[in-house]
């Protein structure tokens, strides 16, 4: 993947010595989102889905009244928050 910088040409294929590798436009690395624009958007809107989906997955639980809000707290803080964070 190739970060632009005003002027810069696109360039379909990086050629180093006998290996050839396509250009991407996004790149996903350890979990992370790299585009070309260097920005953090398609990051923030990935995250978000992920976190939504961690929380309806877990909404019987949060929305139970037989469980104690220290118990909802616990499981808020182990099984989503570490999903938008991460």
């Amino acid at each position: 993947m190739q970060i632009k910088r005003k002027g810069i040409k696109d360039i379909t294929h990086l050629k180093i010595d006998n290996f050839t590798s396509e250009n991407v436009q996004n790149f996903n690395y350890l979990g992370y989102i790299l585009n070309t624009n260097n920005k953090m958007d398609t990051e923030i809107v990935e995250r978000k889905a992920k976190g939504n989906k961690a929380y309806y997955a877990n909404s019987k639980l949060i929305k139970s009244k037989l469980l104690k809000k220290n118990t909802k707290m616990k499981i808020y803080k182990t099984m989503i928050r570490p999903v938008v964070m991460n």
